[in-house]
Formats: C-alpha cells, sequence, structure tokens
C-alpha cells in the first residue's frame, strides 16, 4: 500500500514538472510536417474534429517552410467551405494565400486568390469575387487554374442569380462535374425544363459526390420525359443513404471550425488575483491527481483479475469439449436451439452476440466449432461437407464479423471475453 502510494505521487510529479515546463518546449519543437500528414489523414477517415485539432498544432510548429503552412490553412479553410461557413472559410483562405504569396509559387498562390474569390463569391459579393479572379489570373494565366477561373465566375453569376450569365460561363467549359451541376441548375431556373434534364443525365453517371444528388433529384422528377422510373428510384434510394451520413459529417465539421473559431479569436485569459489561491489550487490538483493514479490502479489490477478469470474459464470449457468423445452428443448438435444454449452458457452469450450480428445457423455452427479449436477436416465431418468448402465458410464468416479467415477465432476470443 506504501509503494503504491509513493509510485502514484512519482507520476503525479513527474505530470506537473511536465505541463509546467516540458510540454511548451515539446510543442515548439513537434514537427509541422508530421501534424499536417495526420491531419490529412484524419480527414480521409471522416474524423473531422481531430483533424482540425492536428492542423492547429501544425500552425504552432516554427517552421520555415511557407508553402507546407499555405496547405495547412488551406486544409483548414476547406472544412470551413464544407461546414458552409464561407465567411471563416474566406478569413483562412486569406491566411493561406499570404503564406503561398512568400513561397515563391505563383500556381499555388493563384489558387489560393482563386478560392478566396470562391468564398466571396458564395457570400454575394461579385466584384469582390472577380477583382480576385483577375488577380489570381494575372499571377498564373495557364490552365489548369484557368478552368477554376470558370466555375468561380460562373459560381459568382449562379449565388447572383443571374442564370444567363451562368449559361454563358459554363458553355465555354471542358465540362468538369461543378460546371455541368451549375448548368443543370440555370436552365432549371431558367424552367428549361429540357435542357436542365439533358445536363443532369449527363452528369449522373460520372458524378460520384453526394451533395449533388438532392439537386439531379429534382432536375429530373420535374421532368416526366427526363428519366425513367428505374433510374429515379435508383437515385432517391442513394439520396436516403447519404443523407445521415452528409448529416453525421456536417455536424463534425461544425465542432471544428468551431474549434478553429476559438484559434482565430481566443478569448483573454483570466489571470489569478491571490497567489494563494494558486497554492491551494496546485495542491487540490496533486491531491486530485494522486486519487486518480490510485483509482485507477485498482481498476486495473480489478480488470486484470478479471479477464486472467475469464481466460480460464474459456480454455477449460474449450479443452473439456476438444477431450469429449462424442462434442455433438455434449451440446446437442442436431438441436440448433438447443445448441445455441449450451453455448450461451459456456462461452457467456457467445450465439446470442452472433446472432444479433445478423449470422445466420451455419455461420454460428462454423464460429462454434472454429472457437474449440477442430481443424477444417474435423470442422468438414462435424458438418458433413468437404475440407475446401468449411475454408470458403469460414472466410465468408469471417468477413461477416469484419476479419479474415485467419483471425477469426480470435475475434471470436475477444467477444466471448467481453
Amino acid at each position: 500500500m506504501h509503494r503504491q502510494m509513493k509510485t502514484a505521487m512519482k507520476a503525479s510529479y513527474r505530470i506537473i514538472v511536465f505541463l509546467l515546463f516540458l510540454a511548451p518546449l515539446y510543442g515548439r519543437a513537434a514537427d509541422a510536417r508530421s501534424y499536417y500528414e495526420e491531419g490529412k489523414a484524419l480527414r480521409e477517415k471522416g474524423e473531422q474534429v481531430a483533424a482540425m485539432r492536428a492542423f492547429i498544432r501544425a500552425t504552432h510548429c516554427e517552421t520555415d517552410n511557407e508553402s507546407l503552412l499555405g496547405r495547412v490553412y488551406s486544409n483548414m479553410a476547406n472544412m470551413c467551405r464544407q461546414a458552409n461557413d464561407h465567411e471563416t472559410a474566406f478569413e483562412v483562405y486569406a491566411l493561406s494565400t499570404a503564406h503561398f504569396a512568400k513561397s515563391y509559387d505563383s500556381l499555388t498562390y493563384a489558387y489560393a486568390l482563386n478560392n478566396m474569390a470562391w468564398e466571396q463569391a458564395a457570400m454575394g459579393h461579385k466584384p469582390q469575387a472577380l477583382a480576385l479572379v483577375d488577380s489570381a489570373v494575372s499571377c498564373y494565366p495557364y490552365y489548369p487554374l484557368t478552368e477554376k477561373v470558370i466555375e468561380t465566375k460562373a459560381a459568382a453569376c449562379f449565388f447572383t442569380q443571374e442564370y444567363d450569365s451562368v449559361l454563358y460561363y459554363t458553355a465555354t467549359s471542358h465540362g468538369s462535374d461543378y460546371l455541368l451541376m451549375l448548368r443543370a441548375q440555370a436552365f432549371s431556373f431558367l424552367q428549361i425544363d429540357d435542357s436542365a434534364s439533358v445536363y443532369a443525365k449527363q452528369l449522373l453517371p460520372r458524378t460520384t459526390n453526394p451533395f449533388y444528388l438532392d439537386d439531379l433529384y429534382y432536375i429530373l422528377t420535374h421532368n416526366d420525359a427526363a428519366a425513367d422510373k428505374e433510374t429515379l428510384l435508383r437515385l432517391s434510394s442513394e439520396r436516403a443513404d447519404v443523407q445521415k451520413h452528409i448529416k453525421e459529417r456536417h455536424g463534425q465539421l461544425t465542432l471544428a471550425v468551431n474549434l478553429l473559431q476559438q484559434e482565430l479569436n481566443p478569448e483573454e485569459p483570466t489571470r489569478p488575483v491571490w497567489f494563494i489561491l494558486l497554492i491551494v489550487c496546485g495542491l487540490a490538483l496533486l491531491g486530485w491527481l494522486i486519487f486518480v493514479a490510485w483509482q485507477q490502479h485498482q481498476l486495473r489490477t480489478e480488470k486484470a483479475k478479471f479477464e486472467q478469470t475469464r481466460i480460464k474459464e474459456l480454455n477449460d470449457n474449450r479443452q473439456l469439449l476438444l477431450e469429449s468423445e462424442d462434442i455433438r452428443q455434449e451440446l446437442e448438435w442436431n438441436d440448433f436451439d438447443a445448441l445455441c444454449q449450451e453455448i450461451n452458457k459456456r462461452f457467456h452469450g457467445l450465439a446470442a452476440t452472433l446472432q444479433a450480428q445478423d449470422l445466420n445457423e451455419q455461420d454460428i455452427r462454423i464460429c462454434i466449432l472454429v472457437l474449440i479449436g477442430l481443424s477444417h477436416k474435423e470442422i468438414a465431418e462435424m458438418l458433413n461437407c468437404s475440407p475446401k468448402s468449411i475454408g470458403k465458410l469460414k472466410d465468408l464468416t469471417a468477413r461477416k464479423l469484419g476479419v479474415s479467415g485467419g483471425q477469426l477465432q480470435t475475434k471470436l476470443e475477444k467477444i466471448t471475453l467481453l
């Protein structure tokens, strides 16, 4: 008991020393590029808030790589755009532009200016958007920027409801998905449904952007001759599938943008008035850390004992069945309900857990035999089929549980020990 308290106090002392002295040094020494790569990876996984934290950490690192910082701010601004917070997106794109200007890369600088222009267009500020577009073109008047410039000009006209101008700009495009979508929408708002349907049908088989689905569905359903019922049913089903995902993603993006806004507009820190209050708070924190460390130690000890007991029980049951002269008789194999009851009793509700994961009767039988530890040949004899079939059935069952065939036994053991 005395030794455990002493260990907890040492751990608490190290934490306090790290927070007071080492943490600021660690933050300054961190690699901005690693945070940037971490943020990109988290964005791809859909973890928007964690990605924003990684990008913010990258901006706190000391680095001379202006191009890297420009890309960091560009990613953060893109997340604001996806959350429909165009004011914050414009502000962060401006920071990105400032860093790209110092990197002496005319293409990335021009792209950053064009991104600022698009945000101004989304806010309905067409003159400011066109002025920024002109600045971008003067920096880099070549392809591929010219295509993006056309998109921004068309968007500026679309957001100000100048649909004839939208048609003018989109007519000169090379047919990017975004320009096709704008053209279809412009024809739709001008109530030229046949032309809107033509471009909507061109875009439908080639786009993977879920945000276009609502507009495409609206356009095609307002023209009875535009699409067959099968296409409309498929489109309606796809819309229903992505709506929930988009809503969750937008919620995460909103939280991420709120985190960024707190970083851009930090509140004034409140300073302690009395030195004695700081001492009392420090002692209270130390006592709390010691208590937490002790509690965690107790929980880990109890958890370890419980896991050891469950593992021993699992191995004992498995060994008893392996040594049984007739496993069928032991488990009442021909009666599936009786089999499930016996497995639930021996392996802590395993059969019920597998049934809740939509595994069928054959899948559950395969899982039971794999967990017991029988070979493919032994399983084939139990189920009256060939060992090759068992390999395929095992792989299919494992896939339903999200693992490979070789990992199925480990997965079942983890389920049993939960």
